[in-house]
């Protein structure tokens, strides 16, 4: 299988799920929104069938109504009622309007029907539904389940008629067709699909035009870190010609680890898609750039005679102290040290022999005072700067010290022993101003030790 299949099948997976994911949320989004469509229309639906009926209702003089009878159909009072309902029947978009009496048995019976084609014939009964059950009761009511009788399939909405007295006399009657009000619902819901559908349509166009600006981004990436990569070999390349005695520090064997990414056949399964290799691809280079960065930290902090911190981590150290000084919270102890007749020993034996006495010194301070608070400042000079440490605590490490050195010079005979002047002093918040007043103190008694020595061995220069 080739590296572009590897990345097409993952690429079409991706796209896959997106697709899906936009497709549910799609329809979850459309069911509501068919669901509020519907019912906001039924209610706009009753609200206009109830806004019929009570004007309607309003219009009908109730003390007439409730005389009417069969034998009124010719009379005055009766024609006019059935005008008044009959110009709602012809300037309103609506099936039926009637008037409906209320027998003593609770059956309902037509009382004025205006239609001009079929009208109900005065007493004819009516079929009995909740909503007009309502109405007779005094509240104007709309039927929520479609009825049929022989004149259709209808929704109907009911409007009680007053007399004069309050008392309810009739009911108003309007039917709206079933089948009109659910072609409206469908409508309503066959637009909705539409725009879900065509949402949907810009949803894939626009995840499969977002998916191939992703795939660009990651190539572009992607060989960002070869370059990225290529240039860390070459570094690797400078640092083992020019620091050979610290290839240990330096990253194993990682060079061939993204070509292998790139171009592999074992890491297809393990990584299928471009976000795997991009995140491998990152791990790798960052775990190169770190090795790298320690290594330099090493170089830039670490003297190279010693092995110990340098002349820059001291100055980096005695910033921190002097933050510290400044915060109120500063705790530490400062120790100088100074080889004795070194310069003679360079003089008469050489600079290696003076070096190897020097690593030698470094090496007991370190075994003393730890290398973490070490310095070799310049030439036979070196300072121990220790956090949480007393003066008392200072004239113990001392003692550690001499009878570690007494112990060098005896398993070392040789005709130049190894001699170090010594100095210290403790940060007290009352008398020190700075890191600067301490190492002062340290120093001055480095020197008077120092002079003691020269004093007992005048002829040593």
């Amino acid at each position: 299988m080739k590296k572009t299949d590897v990345k097409m099948k993952a690429s079409l997976r991706n796209f896959f799920i997106a697709l899906a994911l936009l497709l549910i949320t799609n329809t979850i989004m459309g069911m509501l929104l068919v669901s509020m469509s519907k019912k906001t229309l039924r209610e706009q639906i009753d609200q206009r069938m109830l806004d019929v009926a009570n004007t309607a209702a309003a219009q009908i003089d109730g003390d007439v109504i409730k005389h009417l009878t069969a034998e009124d159909k010719d009379t005055e009072e009766y024609i006019r009622t059935l005008n008044i309902l009959r110009s709602f029947q012809d300037n309103i978009d609506l099936d039926y309007i009637y008037g409906i009496n209320t027998g003593e048995d609770g059956k309902f019976t037509f009382a004025i029907d205006p239609d001009r084609e079929d009208p109900a014939e005065f007493g004819e009964s009516i079929a009995t539904t909740d909503a007009l059950k309502r109405a007779a009761a005094g509240t104007p009511s709309v039927d929520k389940t479609a009825h049929s009788d022989e004149w259709g399939r209808f929704y109907s909405a009911y409007s009680p008629i007053y007399d004069s007295e309050g008392t309810i006399v009739g009911i108003i009657g309007v039917d709206f067709n079933a089948d009109w009000c659910d072609e409206k619902l469908d409508s309503h819901k066959a637009a909705v699909v539409i725009i879900i559908a065509v949402a949907l349509m810009i949803g894939i166009v626009l995840a499969f035009l977002m998916l191939s600006q992703n795939r660009k981004r990651f190539s572009a990436m992607y060989n960002k870190l070869r370059e990225l990569d290529n240039e860390a070999n070459k570094l690797d390349q400078i640092i083992m010609q020019t620091s050979v005695k610290k290839l240990d520090m330096l990253p194993e064997n990682e060079n061939a680890v993204l070509k292998t990414l790139a171009s592999g056949e074992e890491n297809k399964e393990k990584m299928p898609n471009e976000f795997d290799r991009l995140h491998s691809s990152i791990d790798c280079v960052y775990s190169k750039l770190h090795k790298y960065l320690k290594y330099v930290d090493s170089e830039v902090y670490t003297d190279d005679i010693t092995g110990v911190k340098n002349k820059a981590a001291y100055k980096v150290k005695i910033k921190e102290l002097d933050e510290d000084i400044n915060a109120g919270k500063a705790k530490f102890s400062v120790a100088f040290f100074d080889i004795n007749g070194l310069k003679k020993i360079y003089t008469h034996f050489g600079y290696e022999t003076g070096d190897e006495l020097m690593f030698e010194c470094a090496k007991l301070l370190k075994e003393t005072f730890g290398r973490s608070n070490l310095y070799h400042i310049t030439g036979d000079e070196f300072i121990v700067l220790i956090n949480d440490r007393s003066r008392f605590d200072m004239q113990d490490y001392f003692v550690k010290f001499e009878k570690a050195l007494e112990q060098y010079n005896k398993d070392h005979i040789q005709s130049h022993v190894l001699s170090v002047a010594k100095g210290s002093a403790t940060y007290e918040a009352g008398t020190h101003s700075d890191y600067r007043s301490v190492f002062v103190e340290a120093k001055t008694a480095c020197d008077n030790d120092k002079a003691v020595y020269y004093g007992k061995n005048k002829t040593i220069g």
